[in-house]
């Protein structure tokens, strides 16, 4: 018996004969493998000594190798989607700036400038974008990196589309932010990727992130982060999933197995939902995924606070993920235009040397030149709620400090 790797949207120029045998430790841990166990891939399946004893199967989370949904050489690459249009949405929230293409790209080069330097991988983000143009400016970003951190980093393109009448669905929120949606519609051939806001920074490897796939149990179709925050507010009218609802920031997508969700599959699940609570939807596809895992909460699993930290976890007088403040922020969120608008600068401090961070240069001088502008905002009373937290410089570094 063996696993197929489902990969036939695999570029042709990526294509190549393989055959070797898996040493990553992490990925290993991921799947499950004990000493002396191993997983060999080739080019036409993917046997493990797991597999032939049993041990392993369908049935369990792991229901094809999610570790492998590219091939590049003898290179695993981890699967990550970035969704990026331009254009107003049809209630403006948040204004041009909220919407503004050149600030998503600026933030889009932190967020990709960071995986580069944590990862040891080759990570592949599949950009879904409205124009070629746009898709181009992402790419350029790589453009004059070292080599060894542009060899990290590979890109695949796909153009934006909605289902036949579900067009309208296109400018709420934001624009393009309900795209996610159709995700498993658009790649029906790839098994299991992470869904990114360009908002992000990763303050630990990506792999740390991915490892999270093997937590499933046998019946999860995607992980997110818990909210915190808004859902148990008056200003929402829907249902949300637990206590404070789920945020949408970072989502685990096992694409297979969300063609078999209940109601006939995952894209009529959720328009359904849509149909139903249209009038008080205000969030998008964040709102559609609080009501769907509302009601199917055995599909969702719950990543830890620390992989989706975000400036009102920190800015109500209190720090509202404990994990963050005994392990560290793994994944910093710069929603509420929270990195560039000025009110909220421990984490702007955070982008803002991220962005002036030269590629080549050791992570030790980032980390040391981000401790040192982190306690100058405490020093010079910049606008900073989070400052009130005695432990947020830690917070926001010690992640960091262990991959130096």
């Amino acid at each position: 018996m063996s696993l197929q790797p489902t990969c036939p949207v695999t570029p042709p120029h990526l294509h190549v004969k393989l055959h070797h045998r898996i040493s990553h430790k992490w990925l290993k841990s991921g799947l499950g493998l004990n000493k002396g166990q191993s997983v060999v891939l080739s080019n036409t399946g993917i046997q493990s000594d797991m597999v032939n004893n049993g041990s392993m199967g369908p049935e369990h989370g792991m229901q094809s190798l999610w570790y492998t949904a590219w091939r590049r050489g003898d290179a695993e690459e981890l699967v990550f989607f970035l969704i990026l249009c331009e254009g107003q949405p049809n209630d403006n929230q948040g204004g041009k700036v909220a919407s503004d293409i050149d600030r998503q790209i600026r933030q889009a080069a932190v967020m990709l400038k960071s995986a580069a330097v944590l990862t040891s991988s080759v990570l592949r983000f599949v950009v879904v974008s409205d124009s070629e143009h746009l898709y181009l400016r992402l790419t350029d970003i790589t453009v004059g990196w070292p080599l060894r951190y542009r060899d990290r980093v590979k890109f695949h393109h796909k153009e934006v589309w909605y289902p036949e009448n579900r067009e309208h669905m296109r400018s709420m929120f934001r624009v393009c932010a309900t795209e996610r949606l159709f995700l498993p519609d658009m790649f029906p051939d790839l098994d299991a990727g992470i869904y990114v806001d360009t908002d992000l920074i990763f303050l630990r490897p990506p792999e740390d992130l991915w490892r999270e796939f093997s937590k499933f149990n046998e019946k999860q179709v995607a992980a997110m982060a818990p909210c915190l925050y808004h859902y148990g507010s008056r200003k929402n009218k829907v249902p949300h999933y637990g206590k404070t609802g789920l945020n949408a920031g970072v989502m685990h997508m096992n694409l297979t197995r969300m063609k078999s969700f209940p109601g006939g599959g995952w894209t009529k699940a959720n328009m359904k939902v849509f149909d139903q609570h249209q009038k008080n939807i205000k969030l998008a596809d964040q709102d559609i995924l609080n009501i769907l895992f509302h009601k199917f909460p055995d599909y969702i699993y719950e990543l830890g606070c620390e992989w989706n930290y975000r400036v009102w976890q920190c800015s109500q007088g209190y720090n509202m993920c404990p994990s963050a403040s005994v392990n560290g922020i793994s994944l910093l969120h710069g929603n509420a235009l929270a990195f560039v608008k000025g009110h909220e600068m421990k984490l702007q401090t955070v982008f803002e040397t991220w962005e002036e961070h030269i590629l080549g240069t050791p992570l030790s001088d980032l980390v040391l030149r981000l401790q040192q502008r982190l306690h100058q905002v405490s020093l010079k009373g910049l606008p900073s709620k989070c400052a009130r937290i005695p432990t947020i410089d830690n917070m926001l570094t010690s992640q960091l400090q262990h991959q130096t």
